[in-house]
């Protein structure tokens, strides 16, 4: 149990295998464990496969509809959502009796349940069923809310919702560490993206707080490397922005991860004008990408095409960028439970790499458009960081005061040093 509430859930798995069960509840006890660790590590099927020998027995409900529970849950994270909404509903319908935290594990779980079916009026009905005095399953629901909320596109929420959950952790009994981690990943997501000083402060202060060369926190730490590399970028720290780029491409679980911290980096060096080191670097995430394979990528992975687009175009090799933005057009939709029905990101994020492929062509007329759509998605979404580039390079184009003076504006409350601030003026 402490290795999986450390988030090291391979050590956990192979501790319960070392483990010598004394009699049958141990046993289905140990199933639970190996079960959680399972869910933990994306690997549902696995932990279906442990789930169907769990023997619970006679008058052990709590054990019995935690094993149905898990069940469910891992259903619905391999894609299945009814089927393992079936099992939840059923399994909250016979906990009437049960301990009241396994019934608001229940309760959260229908809430992933109805999150996955993009179902979120139900999935927060769900959620309100979640005590506050059920420890950890209370702050994960908080954790699950934010991720409602970005469904809805309401940034602003999801941040409070990030933040409660942080608070809500320090309050729990006992300390679960991948939680944690993920909400600070989230958390510093969207604090780099909104250009949230205050939020920033609280991920910088949280993250210093963890060991994070102990296992199981790999993908956080690169999540939160990326993001903490736009606000040290943005904020003109570009020294540390590149070292939080190296640290991401150390801790990428992937090769879709490592080819993102390449092009994060490519990305900075770009905007620092080191033409030839820009150009090492998008020549090494070339390479690299041949051997992705983007269909069964990670969500954010996915876009990868469209982030190297934009680097290979400053090359001057358009063809090569259109080649990009081709492939991107070609994958298949994501997973329900990647895909953010009515998410406008993705539109924005290839509206800002088809203008940067335009512009490096000398197609004003379609830069012009194509920067004007992402200017307008990202900034009625709250996303700064990226309106505010978007802004930038069409005021440069239009000479449309306007725009530069939104850059300068933006960025005046984050850092009176940003580099992008500088070109805002400038062009005026």
């Amino acid at each position: 149990m402490r290795a999986w509430f450390a988030g090291d859930f391979e050590e956990c798995l192979a501790q319960c295998e070392r483990v010598r069960p004394r009699d049958a509840d141990m046993v289905s006890q140990l199933a639970l464990l190996r079960a959680r660790a399972l869910l933990r590590m994306g690997r549902p099927d696995d932990a279906i496969a442990v789930l169907t020998g769990v023997f619970a027995a006679p008058g052990t409900l709590d054990a019995s509809l935690t094993a149905r529970m898990l069940l469910g849950t891992a259903h619905v994270r391999r894609g299945d959502h009814a089927a393992g909404l079936r099992i939840l509903t059923a399994a909250q319908s016979a906990s009437r009796y049960a301990h009241a935290t396994i019934r608001s594990e229940i309760a959260l779980n229908i809430g992933l349940a109805r999150y996955g079916m993009r179902e979120l009026d139900e999935a927060d009905r769900a959620l309100d069923l979640v005590s506050p005095q059920s420890d950890i399953v209370h702050a994960r629901a908080l954790e699950y809310r934010g991720w409602v909320a970005s469904v809805r596109g309401d940034y602003a929420a999801a941040t409070r919702h990030f933040e409660a959950t942080l608070r809500r952790l320090d309050d729990c009994r006992h300390h679960d560490r991948f939680l944690e981690a993920n909400a600070i990943q989230a958390l510093a997501i969207l604090a780099a993206e909104r250009l949230d000083r205050r939020a920033f402060l609280l991920v910088e202060h949280r993250a210093a707080q963890i060991d994070w060369s102990a296992g199981g926190l790999a993908t956080p730490l690169f999540g939160l490397m990326v993001a903490s590399s736009m606000m040290h970028e943005v904020d003109g720290s570009i020294a540390e922005a590149l070292r939080r780029c190296r640290e991401a491409e150390a801790a990428a679980a992937s090769a879709g991860a490592r080819v993102i911290a390449v092009c994060r980096r490519a990305a900075i060096l770009r905007g620092a004008g080191e033409r030839f080191a820009h150009a090492d670097l998008v020549a090494q995430a070339r390479r690299e990408l041949l051997a992705v394979d983007l269909t069964h990528c990670a969500a954010d992975e996915r876009h990868v095409p469209l982030a190297l687009a934009i680097e290979v175009a400053a090359t001057a090799d358009v063809a090569g960028a259109h080649a990009l933005l081709r492939q991107y057009d070609a994958l298949p939709p994501p997973s329900a439970m990647l895909a953010l029905t009515g998410d406008a990101r993705p539109r924005a994020f290839r509206a800002f790499a088809e203008a940067a492929v335009a512009d490096a062509a000398g197609d004003r007329a379609r830069a012009h458009r194509c920067y004007g759509e992402a200017f307008g998605i990202f900034h009625r979404i709250g996303y700064e960081r990226r309106a505010l580039l978007a802004a930038l390079r069409l005021g440069e184009l239009t000479g449309q005061r306007y725009l530069l003076d939104y850059v300068d504006r933006t960025l005046r409350k984050l850092s009176a040093r940003s580099p992008l601030r500088a070109r805002a003026r400038s062009a005026g």
